[in-house]
């Protein structure tokens, strides 16, 4: 094995053995490593320095033990941890966070209402409309996918023509610029679900992936309801609290 060829502490060399194992994807995040005798047989070392190593991995976070079930692949820390109080549009959210904002996927479409989705809209807001501008997108931070939105624009309030090119950016900016719509408050629903297979290739993600649904009400300082997002964030790249006080 390459691990007796290095001169360094055995623990050491195990570790980054392991480390590059996980990094490379030969096991994943949630993976259950094999026991440790038998990553011991594989490596050729004594279970002490095989332990050593372990021991390292779990208090750098990078793997989990559950005592009597066996040793995990840890999910990483999320890149984004916020609090929500304060309204922000993704692209703050990601440049916020030290990452370069981007758009990986577009398309936007004119679509007439159905009765389902009506309803969806409707019955929080109380506006009224028969066409929607719908906005697709994934957004990146550093080339990376992070999140799939889905942002539902009510045309009767967009009084000019509307451009692909003005939505690879902040929507929040775009209807400031453009539309002299100022987004002033949401309501948010936030909801836990698993991604589908059109939202996993979306994202480069595996199907059935965590994700942390949120839907939004936008009003503007009109207080009309603006838009209806269902941004879908990836889980192990953001975390969201909530201060709460009584």
């Amino acid at each position: 094995m390459p691990l007796n060829k290095d001169k360094r502490p055995l623990y050491i060399r195990i570790k980054e053995y392991l480390e590059n194992e996980i990094n490379s994807g030969n096991y994943k995040e949630g993976d259950k490593l094999p026991s440790e005798n038998k990553l011991s047989d594989l490596l050729d070392v004594s279970r002490a320095s095989l332990r050593e190593a372990l021991r390292v991995l779990e208090e750098e976070g990078k793997i989990i033990k559950h005592q009597g079930i066996g040793t995990f692949v840890n999910n990483p820390s999320p890149k984004f941890k916020k609090g929500i109080e304060k309204l922000n549009s993704v692209t703050e959210t990601i440049e916020k966070g030290g990452y370069k904002a981007s758009t990986k996927h577009l398309s936007i479409k004119e679509l007439n209402i159905s009765e389902s989705f009506k309803e969806k809209i409707f019955e929080e807001s109380g506006e009224k409309a028969e066409k929607i501008l719908r906005v697709e997108r994934v957004r990146t931070a550093d080339e990376e996918p992070v999140v799939y939105c889905l942002d539902h624009l009510l045309l009767k309030y967009l009084d000019k023509d509307y451009s692909k090119e003005y939505f690879d950016n902040s929507l929040f900016e775009v209807l400031k610029n453009y539309y002299n719509i100022n987004v002033k408050k949401a309501v948010t629903n936030i909801v836990a679900i698993s991604s589908d297979n059109y939202i996993s290739k979306m994202l480069d993600i595996n199907n059935n992936e965590s994700l942390l649904l949120l839907e939004q009400y936008h009003y503007d300082d009109k207080n009309r309801m603006i838009l209806f997002s269902q941004n879908y964030f990836r889980s192990d790249q953001f975390q969201f609290k909530v201060i709460r006080k009584r």
